[in-house]
């Protein structure tokens, strides 16, 4: 008989976590959760514009471009990361517009390294793709230039 009860009130107590009326007001509204997610947008944008700041510094974006493109495998791998979430983010930002035209056009730049075999590996196009090659880390560093000042206001 004990045992019974005890089964009795369980079943009701577990009938009664699942009701509507003691759910609604523990579960978080949509709403609630907006905040959080646009706080979280905005840090990682910020985060990434912090990366472009590093990313600034390296050698692939300061050394003469003939000489250090085919030592900047890391380097685009980074700054597409950085790129994309700052492009993905610009709604939150001043200057949105042009941060999203520049994100874009350096992403293309970025993709015409790789495309013109410019690192290192089974897929380089060797000494003889140099200047072509030098010419898209040139365009690359001009649009990382191009985000930073869009970025800083």
């Amino acid at each position: 008989m004990k045992s019974g009860l005890v089964m009795g009130v369980s079943a009701l107590l577990l009938a009664g976590c699942g009701s509507s009326e003691l759910t609604a007001e523990s579960a978080p509204s949509q709403s609630a959760a907006r905040p959080t997610a646009t706080r979280s947008a905005t840090a990682g944008v910020a985060g990434a514009v912090t990366k472009l700041q590093l990313i600034s510094q390296d050698s692939c974006q300061t050394k003469p471009a003939e000489q250090v493109y085919p030592l900047c495998d890391r380097y685009m791998a980074e700054l597409r990361s950085a790129v994309a979430t700052v492009q993905s983010g610009a709604d939150g930002l001043a200057n949105s517009q042009a941060i999203r035209t520049t994100s874009a056009q350096t992403l293309d730049n970025l993709a015409a390294f790789d495309r013109d075999g410019c690192g290192v590996g089974p897929y380089s196009a060797g000494p003889q793709a140099a200047p072509t090659c030098a010419a898209d880390l040139t365009r690359i560093r001009e649009g990382v230039s191009t985000l930073l000042q869009l970025t800083a206001t």
